[in-house]
């Protein structure tokens, strides 16, 4: 389904379900970059209810994604906006697939711009000398949003994650969905039906090596990255992308942040890559060291949610492959690459190299 026809779909959609014969866009539908998982579209209506009123934003799935994903993921947004946290209102969940050709949700669009929109700028084009110039700004870019960045985390890691957990069982979703054991399962249970032996020793060594289960739970985005972290005027204004949400020790966010920014490929020249590595590892440590001095952590629960989230990249990466479907930023040669060398460093683990082939 072409843009074109979305944008035509969508608005017969919220007319019918609105009972809104008259309703227009005031802004059509228009893409907006990122949203590896989903087509993102930005849009607002005239002549509609309160409810779908304002800037709005479309979340379309791909097909392989379920109607299941899509209530949790707007039980989600709703229970955490209810709890005074900044995030988008989810105001349509959309779980015909026919309609637009993927289950799909509406959602506030909440203003202001990710908190590292100027990396992928710096990074992401110019000559050479461009770059490298970008590369030495880049590490006090980072440095000046550290604090607002672990600021959100700690705030949703200080939630009660129970009344979230009994919200998702009362609507009639799968509570294991947001839990860490649900993530593991979600690893074995791939892993087995793909046949992907060549990550059964990470997986193996995950078993092993999990950290105690006295760590107090929280409540975690998974993916919480300044590319996922909205601000305007020097204020956060929000979060977005909660498809990772999960129970888990808050030392599983910390982790999971600093596996996906240290291996995630970014399109750098060659002589470049080094550079920019030692600067990511250097930001790193100090947003490590900036958690720490404000909630504990345990450092070795750290380490084990970094290889957790290198193995849950991997996999999703060959399951896509072995079954056609998008694989994600993480599918090529150089990011299947990065996420075996970053599990090896921190287990010992070997993978085999034709993990990448």
């Amino acid at each position: 389904m072409d843009d074109s026809e979305i944008v035509t779909r969508l608005l017969r959609y919220l007319a019918s379900t609105f009972d809104c014969p008259d309703i227009a866009y005031a802004e059509a539908p228009a893409r907006i970059s990122g949203g590896r998982d989903a087509a993102i579209f930005g849009f607002a209506l005239q002549g509609a209810p309160e409810t779908i009123a304002g800037p709005l934003i479309l979340r379309l799935n791909r097909a392989s994604v379920g109607e299941a994903r899509v209530k949790l993921e707007g039980l989600v947004h709703n229970w955490l906006a209810g709890q005074q946290y900044t995030c988008p209102d989810v105001r349509v969940i959309g779980t015909d697939p026919s309609v637009l050709g993927g289950v799909f949700t509406v959602m506030t669009r909440i203003p202001g711009r990710p908190l590292a929109h100027e990396i992928e700028r710096i990074v992401g084009a110019g000559s050479l000398i461009a770059r490298a110039s970008g590369l030495l700004r880049l590490r006090a870019i980072l440095d000046d949003l550290i604090d607002a960045w672990v600021d959100a985390q700690i705030r949703l890691h200080s939630l009660d994650p129970a009344p979230l957990q009994a919200a998702v069982a009362a609507d009639g979703l799968d509570p294991a969905a947001i839990t860490f054991e649900g993530q593991l399962g979600w690893i074995v249970a791939n892993v087995e039906q793909f046949s992907l032996v060549g990550l059964k020793p990470a997986v193996d060594w995950l078993n092993t090596h999990r950290p105690s289960a006295s760590l107090p739970q929280a409540i975690c985005h998974g993916d919480f990255h300044p590319l996922n972290i909205l601000a305007q005027n020097g204020q956060v204004t929000g979060v977005i992308d909660w498809v990772n949400i999960v129970v888990a020790p808050a030392e599983m966010d910390v982790g999971s942040a600093i596996a996906n920014i240290a291996t995630v490929p970014f399109a750098v020249p060659q002589a470049l890559q080094l550079v920019l590595r030692i600067i990511i590892a250097r930001i790193l440590r100090r947003y490590q060291q900036t958690y720490a001095q404000r909630r504990a952590l345990d450092d070795e629960a750290v380490k084990y949610f970094q290889v957790f989230r290198c193995v849950h990249q991997l996999t999703a990466v060959l399951r896509n492959r072995a079954a056609g479907g998008h694989a994600g930023s993480f599918d090529s040669a150089v990011g299947v690459n990065n996420l075996v060398r970053h599990i090896r460093a921190i287990s010992g683990v070997t993978l085999d190299s034709r993990l990448s082939g």
